[in-house]
C-alpha cells in the first residue's frame, strides 16, 4: 500500500487506481471517485440523503463541506446537510491494504429528536460501457434489506415520475447472504480489468439499478448503481457507520479472486475509535 498515496491538498486529491488515473473531489456536486480518462465514471461518490417524505440530491455537496483531514492513507470530509435536523455526514476514503481497492467509510450523526425517520445516505457509482445504448429509457430495480426498506420506495421520498418506472424486488435470503447482495460487477475496461464494488447487506436499506432489464449482479455490463445506506431512524446521540469497498481486478483473475475479495470485505471488523 505504499505506493498507493494520495497526492494533492485541499479538497482535490489523486490517486493511481487500476492502473489508471483518478481524482478524489470533494466540492463537487456528487464528492467522490472520478476517472480522469472517462469524466463519465464516478464511483464511492456521495449522492444526497432521504427520509420519509423528504429528498435532497444536492445535500452533500461542496456547498456542505465544513472540513477535510489527511490522515496517514485516509481522506476524510465532513458535511453538514441544512435544514436536515443537523445531520453530520463524516466519509472517508483509503486504499485497502489487500487487493488494488479503495474502501468508502461513511459515519452520521444528528443533534434532532424524532426528525430524521427511515433516513438514508446515498452513494452512487457509475462504470459507462462504451457500446452500450443510451437512447432507450431506464427502468429503475430496487433491491431492498427488508420489509421496512421496501417500503421506503412508497413513503414520499421517490418523485412520483420514477415511481412510474420503479419495480421494488423480492427480498433475499438474510441469513446467508450470496454473491447477488454484496456485489455489484461493471463492465470490462480496455486493459482488461473490471470494476467490483461490495456493500454489507446489514448497512445498505435498499440498493438502486438502472438499466432496461433485471440486474443480474454477477454478470453486469454497465453499471449504474446508488446504494440507500442506513435505512434507520436517527437521533441524537446516536453514531452510525456503514462502509463500501471498490476493487479493480483483472478479467483473468475474476472468477478466482472475487469469492477472495468478498470473504476478506465481510471478515474485515469496522474501524474502531470516532
Amino acid at each position: 500500500m505504499s505506493q498507493r498515496r494520495w497526492q494533492g491538498s485541499g479538497s482535490k486529491y489523486t490517486l493511481s487506481w487500476g492502473n489508471q488515473p483518478w481524482t478524489l473531489e470533494l466540492e463537487a456536486d456528487r464528492p467522490g471517485m472520478r476517472s480522469v480518462d472517462r469524466p463519465a465514471d464516478c464511483v464511492l461518490a456521495l449522492d444526497g440523503v432521504a427520509a420519509v417524505s423528504r429528498f435532497d440530491p444536492a445535500a452533500l455537496t461542496g456547498k456542505s463541506l465544513v472540513r477535510v483531514e489527511r490522515l496517514a492513507h485516509r481522506v476524510e470530509a465532513t458535511y453538514t446537510a441544512s435544514r436536515w435536523g443537523g445531520l453530520e455526514v463524516r466519509a472517508s476514503w483509503s486504499p485497502t491494504s489487500r487487493h488494488d481497492g479503495i474502501d468508502l467509510e461513511i459515519q452520521v450523526s444528528a443533534s434532532s429528536v424524532g426528525e430524521l425517520r427511515g433516513l438514508e445516505t446515498f452513494v452512487f457509482s457509475q462504470i459507462t460501457d462504451p457500446g452500450a445504448s443510451t437512447g432507450e429509457p431506464h427502468w429503475i430495480w430496487v433491491r431492498p434489506r427488508d420489509s421496512r426498506s421496501a417500503g421506503f420506495s412508497y413513503d414520499g421520498r421517490v418523485p412520483a415520475v420514477d415511481l412510474r418506472r420503479l419495480t421494488t424486488l423480492p427480498l433475499l435470503d438474510s441469513i446467508a447472504p450470496g454473491l447477488s447482495q454484496v456485489a455489484a460487477l461493471g463492465p470490462g475496461r480496455d486493459s482488461g480489468g473490471r470494476y467490483l464494488e461490495m456493500v454489507h447487506p446489514h448497512d445498505v436499506a435498499r440498493r438502486i439499478f438502472w438499466g432496461q432489464s433485471q440486474p443480474d449482479l454477477a454478470i453486469a455490463g454497465q453499471l449504474h448503481i446508488r446504494y440507500g445506506l442506513f435505512g434507520h431512524d436517527l437521533e441524537k446521540g446516536v453514531i452510525i457507520r456503514a462502509r463500501i469497498r471498490g476493487l479493480w481486478i483483472s478479467g483473468r483473475d475474476i472468477a478466482v479472486l472475487t469469492p477472495v475479495a468478498l470473504r476478506d470485505f465481510l471478515e474485515t471488523p469496522p474501524p474502531l475509535g470516532p
